[in-house]
């Protein structure tokens, strides 16, 4: 038997305000902290895995949005 898991994406950047890396999941509207990218990716997982029984969660780092959906592009 084949267990699948649900990929998240999640925005990875470091914070300027507290010096640590961010891990934003914007689709469960949940935020993992670390003091590396591996950190704050881990607790996301952490977090997500114990809200949701069910099935496995994985997160999918993204560094930066599509600079096609900025809003200030005008396009």
């Amino acid at each position: 038997m084949n267990q699948t898991a649900v990929i998240y994406p999640a925005l990875v950047y470091k914070s300027k305000k507290n010096n640590v890396f961010v891990a934003n999941c914007i689709i469960k509207k949940l935020i993992g902290y670390g003091h590396t990218e591996y950190d704050a990716v881990k607790n996301l997982e952490y977090i997500l895995n114990t809200k949701s029984f069910d099935y496995p969660v994985r997160i999918k780092p993204v560094y930066n949005f599509l600079p096609s959906l900025d809003y200030k592009s005008g396009k």
